[in-house]
């Protein structure tokens, strides 16, 4: 089910979201999809979104919310 950014924020603060099916505004900034997996840990949703059967699609991974303190993001 597609959900704007908002809703994602809203739903998922403090979690790790691996999103398929993405939206991109003009200036290509993700502005909402559908959310497959979702975890406060980072990893589970990594090993499981290696398993993730989807079709090709603009896809996400992201933290939502702050990140936690000693979390580092390299882009």
């Amino acid at each position: 089910m597609y959900m704007s950014k908002q809703e994602i924020i809203e739903k998922y603060s403090g979690q790790w979201v691996f999103m398929i099916n993405c939206k991109e505004d003009d200036n290509g900034e993700t502005i909402g999809g559908e959310v497959a997996l979702h975890s406060e840990n980072r990893d589970k949703v990594i090993r499981e979104m290696e398993l993730y059967d989807y079709e090709e699609s603009i896809t996400l991974i992201t933290y939502v919310g702050k990140l936690p303190e000693g979390v580092n993001l390299l882009l």
